[in-house]
């Protein structure tokens, strides 16, 4: 069955003090998904397992990356971090059924923006 993914670009018309706004928005979400990142990545290498959702979310919410964004924002983020490693460890099930046979990477870090 194929899917149509359909998508949508939107271009704002923003002041320089609301793009500014969303510019920092923006980094306070890429700098939390990188600590979401690190703090599953650095549990994988250290027990060869996966920090589940819960557990990372208890680890982050303390952050003041967290802190600085809506709540219900923070909490999606750092489910977009659970969502990218279920789908590697996915893969490495995959790879070792034979079923799989292209090279896996884990998840990458966001890059960092000014």
């Amino acid at each position: 069955m194929n899917t149509l993914i359909l998508t949508q670009k939107n271009r704002l018309k923003l002041n320089s003090q609301k793009s500014e706004i969303i510019k920092q928005l923006c980094f306070y979400s890429a700098r939390l998904y990188n600590t979401g990142l690190y703090s599953v990545r650095q549990y994988f290498f250290n027990d060869n397992s996966y920090l589940p959702y819960v557990e990372n979310y208890h680890e982050c919410k303390e952050n003041e990356n967290y802190k600085l964004l809506l709540a219900s924002t923070s909490q999606q983020i750092l489910r977009i971090v659970d969502r990218n490693f279920k789908s590697f460890f996915a893969l490495l099930k995959l790879q070792k059924q034979a079923k799989y046979n292209n090279k896996i990477k884990i998840p990458k870090y966001k890059k960092k923006m000014s």
